[in-house]
């Protein structure tokens, strides 16, 4: 009896089905954190961008309380919580700025307080001077369809009048 010798069946390379479907599993958690990753930084740039030209804009703050000071003791005075559905309310002189504020953050509140001379104690006069809180809040979104995170900017700043 003689016997056939078959050849052995050469063993194929290349990837198991397993093998495969577990890549592309860490891939997609790859990306997803990728993706993540991406939004905070942007949003973290954003919020960068917001600080950055608010600084710019409380100078022109300062600027129009330089430019009209009676505004700080006068009726009715810059104090107060401003939107840009009541900024008729505030000041002439201070109403060009709000719109500024308001075109860059258009769901901006703006609060304004008086307060004592910081030297003297004394309340906000045209003679000692006057301590003012510039407060600017907004919501941020983190990212798309996200929740809105509060946001908050404050100045301060001491007029000798």
């Amino acid at each position: 009896m003689s016997r056939l010798h078959m050849p052995r069946p050469k063993p194929q390379r290349g990837f198991t089905l397993l093998s495969v479907l577990v890549a592309m599993l860490i891939l997609g958690f790859g990306l997803l954190s990728i993706g993540k990753t991406y939004a905070t930084l942007t949003s973290g740039s954003t919020q960068n961008q917001n600080i950055s030209a608010l600084a710019a804009l409380s100078n022109g703050f300062w600027g129009a309380v330089q430019a009209s000071p009676n505004m700080l003791t006068a009726s009715p005075n810059v104090a107060g919580s401003f939107t840009s559905a009541n900024k008729a309310s505030a000041p002439a002189g201070l109403q060009p700025w709000l719109q500024q504020v308001f075109d860059f953050i258009p769901d901006a509140t703006v609060v304004v307080a008086t307060g004592p001379d910081v030297v003297s104690g004394q309340p906000c006069s045209a003679t000692l001077g006057c301590a003012v809180s510039l407060s600017i809040r907004w919501s941020q979104y983190v990212s798309a369809g996200g929740a809105a995170v509060p946001r908050q900017q404050d100045f301060f700043y001491q007029f000798g009048l």
